[in-house]
């Protein structure tokens, strides 16, 4: 997943503007990622260009070959093909969660939890 997708899994704090939350939500993944524990798969969270994006405290090699080793293909640009290898919740995954935002119309669009 990229670190904008996990973000609109996330719903905003209580009393948070939702705008101003959507607009930083990627970069507390980001934050929070580098902080996780060891056990959590944090290597498989890219950018939204499908490309590592650096941690402090570990360098964009170990991801690289973390991915690798789990069979995840790079272009020559060092990219992943997000439209094959990215992980978007099913409507019943989200649904269960309370994450599946109703359309005015009626049908289902997106996902992320409306304020």
């Amino acid at each position: 997943m990229t670190y904008g997708g996990i973000g609109t899994l996330i719903p905003p704090p209580p009393g948070t503007n939702w705008t101003g939350y959507a607009r930083v939500r990627a970069r507390w993944v980001g934050y929070s990622m580098a902080e996780c524990p060891e056990d959590v798969p944090w290597h498989r969270v890219v950018n939204a260009q499908g490309r590592i994006s650096p941690r402090q405290d570990l360098s964009l090699a170990l991801q690289r070959s973390l991915l690798k080793r789990e069979g995840v293909r790079f272009n020559r640009t060092g990219r992943l093909d997000l439209n094959v290898l990215e992980w978007k919740p099913p409507g019943s995954w989200l649904r269960a969660r309370g994450l599946l935002q109703p359309a005015r119309s009626g049908r289902e669009r997106g996902y992320g939890r409306v304020p």
